[in-house]
């Protein structure tokens, strides 16, 4: 079993290694919250509603599982790479040797902790996105509530047809939704302003409309889709078996290597366990070589 292992301290004012800067960060956004779902279900526009409106999408951007998922997959696709690289060049570190023709298919456990250092990417990444699109709240006057997510922070190429969609594309025209509850739903857009800001509210009465919004809410959804009643299941039927994740492709030029990442709507990724004992080390190695052996599944 094969493990990343890298540990990056994060340096703090005044010195010293903290690793709770961005949980302090962004503990006010979230303490805050239900007063600020409050003030938008009351209309009211401000610079503070709408930065911590902006905040709060950032922080369900950047830290659910679909997106830390990603990053394991990435981290994954490197070590794979760098071990397939040192076989060939032949210098493998001894304890690896015995894994020789078998890291494409070895697992690889990744460790948790650099999912979480990935978030400062993902914040200032985000946090440029807001400064393309202008915001504004959307007030559901249908009897069809919006579903939300474990996944909530929807962006999109609008042009590009529902079936054919690339999650994440930016690259051009953008449009982002974002369900706040049940009755409200903030939309962004590349072809509004002013940007980085929530500039009106707005209601909607068309059902049809809070259909197609849901429709993309449960296409973006990961692990869960969650729905005030029964409503909308078949749209999350529809969308259950393809999750918003990514491929990864190897390109070697001479000696330079690149892995290519491109999201995509795929099947879920089966992450491999990040062994960080002895124990789970030892029994990891014995299903290993159960399977190899074919020995019978009961025995594992």
């Amino acid at each position: 079993m094969v493990s990343s292992e890298t540990t990056i301290p994060r340096s703090c004012p005044g010195g010293g290694q903290e690793n709770h800067c961005f949980e302090d960060l962004w503990n006010t956004i979230e303490t805050g919250w239900p007063e600020t779902v409050r003030a938008l279900a009351a209309r009211r526009l401000s610079a503070a509603i709408s930065f911590n409106v902006l905040g709060m999408q950032t922080i369900l951007r950047a830290r659910v599982p679909a997106t830390r998922d990603r990053h394991a997959l990435m981290i994954e696709a490197k070590i794979r790479c760098e071990h397939k690289i040192g076989e060939e060049l032949g210098v493998l570190p001894p304890p690896l040797e015995r894994y020789a023709g078998q890291f494409d298919t070895v697992p690889i456990g990744v460790n948790p902790h650099e999912t979480l250092l990935a978030m400062k990417g993902e914040f200032k990444d985000f946090g440029d996105l807001c400064f393309r699109l202008g915001f504004e709240v959307l007030h559901n006057r249908t009897s069809t509530p919006f579903l939300t997510s474990d996944n909530p922070v929807c962006s999109y190429d609008p042009r590009q047809a529902f079936h054919a969609r690339t999650p994440y594309e930016h690259s051009g025209e953008v449009e982002l939704i974002f369900p706040v509850s049940a009755h409200m739903l903030v939309r962004g857009s590349s072809k509004r302003g002013p940007v980085n800001m929530i500039s009106r509210h707005r209601d909607i009465s068309d059902s049809h409309k809070v259909r197609q919004l849901n429709r993309t809410i449960a296409q973006f959804s990961y692990r869960m889709t969650i729905g005030q009643d029964r409503s909308s299941d078949d749209l999350i039927r529809a969308h259950g078996a393809l999750v918003p994740t990514i491929t990864t492709r190897v390109q070697r030029l001479g000696k330079e290597v690149h892995i290519i990442c491109r999201n995509v709507f795929g099947l879920r990724p089966r992450l491999s366990q990040y062994i960080d004992t002895p124990e789970k080390a030892a029994r990891r190695e014995a299903r290993m070589a159960a399977t190899s052996s074919h020995a019978d599944p009961i025995l594992e």
